[in-house]
């Protein structure tokens, strides 16, 4: 049973270790669903050694179909987090019909080499599902993280319990997005053995002096980070016996 925490930050990793996770999905800007992490948090992530790294790549927020440019800058930030030592990979794109581009992520794939690969919540917006699950199967895809293609992993259970009675067998479907301490149960009640949250909270703790201007909009910025309560709550719901 794994819960994996999606974290962008040193402390976060840290709580997420302390509550019991079982591995990270590294990124940056959970507020915009993720983007990828700098070299120095990837860096010092994997020197800190609190649980294994699966880096997120993703260049830009918005849909994911990549022009060129970007799917070079996909391929430069994959190599950079293997060649650093990440233990997974986290991808996701379609093409410009919302279908799988199987020659693109196959050329990934061959990048990412044995590393764990999870194909992220773009799958929630591919066309034919099953389809895709097939396709990303042959490919040698690990992982599947999706929300059933609804806002929320909660709403989608259906859909996420009918793929994963059919290919669990070949391929992990990792229900995510607003997975949390009162519904984890559900999922493990649906058969899943992997989950993937946040389990964030805001941080407000600073306090600017007099002679700051509070107004500043990067002062109004919400900071968010794993919370070691929510987390460990979640993971002794999901793995108990």
């Amino acid at each position: 049973m794994i819960v994996e925490v999606c974290a962008s930050s040193l402390l976060s990793i840290k709580n997420a270790s302390q509550a019991g996770a079982d591995r990270i999905e590294l990124c940056s800007a959970l507020e915009i669903g993720g983007l990828t992490p700098s070299l120095g948090l990837i860096k010092q992530s994997l020197e800190d050694n609190f649980l294994p790294i699966h880096c997120l790549i993703r260049p830009r927020q918005g849909h994911f179909f990549y022009s060129a440019s970007e799917i070079k800058i996909i391929e430069q930030n994959i190599e950079n987090a293997i060649a650093l030592g990440c233990h997974g990979i986290v991808i996701g794109m379609h093409n410009k019909d919302f279908e799988l581009d199987y020659n693109l992520l196959e050329r990934l794939k061959s990048i990412v080499g044995t590393k764990f690969l999870t194909f992220h919540r773009a799958f929630d917006v591919i066309l034919n599902p099953e389809k895709a699950i097939h396709d990303l199967i042959e490919l040698g895809f690990d992982c599947i993280l999706s929300s059933g293609q609804q806002e929320k992993a909660i709403d989608g259970i259906d859909n996420l319990k009918r793929w994963n009675d059919k290919f669990g067998h070949k391929i992990s479907i990792m229900p995510g997005s607003g997975v949390d301490r009162d519904n984890c149960v559900d999922f493990k009640n649906a058969g899943f053995n992997s989950i993937h949250l946040s389990g964030s909270t805001y941080i407000t703790d600073l306090k600017p002096p007099s002679g700051v201007n509070k107004n500043l909009s990067f002062l109004k910025q919400n900071l968010r980070e794993s919370d070691i309560k929510t987390i460990s709550e979640v993971v002794n719901i999901f793995k108990s016996n």
